[in-house]
């Protein structure tokens, strides 16, 4: 028998088949970082040679230097220790020559060396000169008379002040004094050290260095209370080198702005000297004696004649008709107003008296004028000749006046008394 036929669709059923798995998504491909703009080459972008150059704008530099902050200020123990000859000047009176007589001389036993002063002295010291060194890197303004500080108007202890008819002089405080001594010593330093003149003063003689360094070039220790500024004119030592300026100076920071301001600071010491004395021209002489009531009515102050006074001018009360005048308080306060001015720059100036006046003497020059009121003058007011040929040399003043160089001349017959001012009544 013929086999039955399978029916179709009949039978095992076929497996389902696996159903495939989902393909995993692919990863986002990472951003590519974007590339670091390539720095700029120093000097800016390289100029487009097909640009129209631009115009160069006037009043900007090219090249603006990089801050390099604050200059590093020389140590000045170590300076010193260097120059000892500039040390050895340094000399403060800290006793009285004698406790009876006011008008001795100090001598060197009542002066300490600057490396016999205490460390807080010395301190003090580093102190006012490191405070100097950065004023005068900076805008170095011109400082303001401090009633409470330094001033060209100190309190004057002298107990005859209040008397009209004494003759003026100042005397000042211990504390005062040492102050305006360190503030005078700390700013000659900080000009030399930061090599602000055109000159230095390690080459000075010790004659020069002493009339910048030593505080009795200043003022005497008075009997230990106070400190005598200006030589009295009745009491003129017999050594030039005794003699005191008739001022109370002023804070170097007044001085020497003042000083650069009006453009009195030349290239070299002699031209400055030159400068100040032709500025000096339009000085007027006082009227009157030199008491403290006369002084008083002249500058409105009971001593000597104070610098910034001088400067901008007073109106005399005993002869106001005459306008605000800018008055020298005669030869005497015009050789101190010339010692303390240019003190400021390290050009030392010794007061000289002959026959009850004063001259000055440029120890670094070896230079004189022959006599304080020389620069106003009529004659030299007048000339227009250089004011440099208004001073004699040393050959000439030992011609004229003394060939001993370390002596007053207090001989009011002596003939060197005709000589005085000689050169201004010559003057052409």
């Amino acid at each position: 028998m013929p086999s039955p036929m399978k029916k179709k669709g009949k039978g095992k059923p076929k497996p389902k088949p696996k159903p495939k798995p989902k393909p995993k998504p692919k990863p986002k491909p990472k951003p590519k970082p974007k590339p670091k703009p390539k720095p700029k080459p120093k000097g800016g972008h390289k100029p487009d040679p097909d640009a129209t150059p631009k115009k160069k704008r006037p009043g900007i530099k090219a090249f603006i230097p990089k801050r390099t902050g604050r200059k590093k200020i020389p140590d000045l123990n170590q300076w010193l220790l260097n120059h000892p000859n500039v040390a050895a000047a340094i000399k403060w009176q800290y006793q009285p020559a004698s406790l009876s007589n006011a008008y001795a001389p100090p001598t060197e036993n009542d002066k300490v060396l600057w490396s016999n002063w205490t460390m807080s002295q010395k301190a003090e010291l580093n102190s006012v000169y490191q405070n100097t060194y950065f004023w005068l890197g900076g805008a170095a303004q011109q400082a303001q008379m401090d009633p409470n500080g330094l001033t060209d108007e100190p309190e004057n202890i002298d107990p005859d002040a209040a008397n009209d008819n004494v003759t003026a002089s100042v005397n000042v405080g211990p504390a005062y004094m040492w102050e305006l001594y360190l503030a005078h010593v700390g700013f000659s330093l900080a000009i030399e050290l930061r090599g602000q003149l055109p000159w230095s003063i390690t080459g000075y003689s010790a004659e020069s260095l002493r009339y910048l360094f030593d505080s009795t070039t200043m003022a005497w220790n008075l009997f230990g209370s106070a400190y005598w500024m200006g030589t009295y004119n009745n009491k003129v030592p017999v050594k030039r080198a005794d003699n005191l300026p008739q001022t109370t100076f002023a804070p170097p920071k007044w001085t020497y702005p003042f000083l650069r301001q009006v453009g009195l600071i030349g290239s070299t010491r002699l031209e400055t000297i030159g400068k100040v004395l032709d500025w000096m021209r339009n000085l007027t002489h006082f009227y009157g004696n030199s008491s403290f009531g006369n002084y008083f009515a002249v500058w409105q102050y009971r001593g000597y004649s104070p610098l910034s006074k001088i400067v901008s001018g007073t109106i005399d009360t005993n002869n106001p008709n005459l306008g605000l005048q800018q008055y020298a308080a005669g030869c005497h306060g015009s050789v101190g107003l010339l010692n303390a001015v240019l003190r400021a720059v390290n050009i030392p100036v010794q007061p000289v008296w002959i026959c009850g006046h004063e001259l000055a003497c440029f120890l670094t020059e070896k230079l004189y004028l022959d006599h304080g009121d020389d620069p106003y003058n009529l004659n030299v007011k007048n000339s227009p000749s250089p004011i440099l040929s208004l001073l004699i040399d040393e050959v000439t003043y030992k011609d004229w006046f003394t060939y001993d160089l370390t002596i007053n001349i207090t001989d009011i017959l002596s003939p060197a008394c005709l000589n005085i001012g000689r050169r201004a009544k010559e003057f052409m």
